[in-house]
């Protein structure tokens, strides 16, 4: 793990204040010390922080089908919370599932992507990806993709809605 407030400490010189712990850290700068604060943080950064970690990774924890998502999973995975570096968000994949033909690109840039995807015979759900827009056209053609995701409750005008917040999609094999 790469220890952001090492990192900020090995810097402070160019800091009015700062806080935080190994996986959040918090501080005050003075606009002059911006550009010599960004070097020396980018130098301690390639410095210490172990190639692994530039290399990104997604960790799953089970394959399941849209079968499977249902009003006791969500009761199981609320019973988990908070939360954290410590405790993870279950991250799941299910394999060979379709667009419902709505997919669309959001955002000022088009850069998030929303789904409403299904397996087989199950009901749709709604799926958003944040930063994903370019992976719309794995979902043309009512193509199959593979899909890692976490569970959340989207709530919206009083309205609570079971979504799936996108990590990634890829070409089912």
């Amino acid at each position: 793990n790469f220890d952001i407030y090492n990192a900020l400490e090995a810097c402070a010189e160019y800091l009015e204040q700062f806080g935080g712990h190994m996986y959040a850290a918090g501080m005050t700068l003075k606009p002059e010390n911006y550009q010599k604060f960004k070097l020396a943080f980018e130098n301690e950064v390639q410095k210490t922080i172990h190639p692994d970690l530039l290399v990104p990774e997604i960790s799953i924890d089970v394959e399941i089908n849209f079968s499977q998502i249902n009003p006791r999973l969500i009761r199981l995975l609320n019973q988990f919370e908070p939360f954290g570096p410590q405790n993870m968000t279950p991250v799941f994949i299910t394999k060979n599932v379709k667009d419902t033909g709505h997919a669309k690109l959001m955002g000022k840039d088009e850069e998030h992507l929303r789904l409403f995807i299904k397996q087989n015979n199950s009901e749709g759900i709604p799926a958003i990806g944040f930063g994903l827009g370019s992976k719309i056209e794995l979902t043309q053609k009512f193509n199959l993709v593979d899909v890692v995701y976490s569970i959340e409750e989207n709530e919206w005008n009083g309205t609570v809605n079971l979504q799936l917040k996108l990590r990634d999609l890829r070409q089912s094999e």
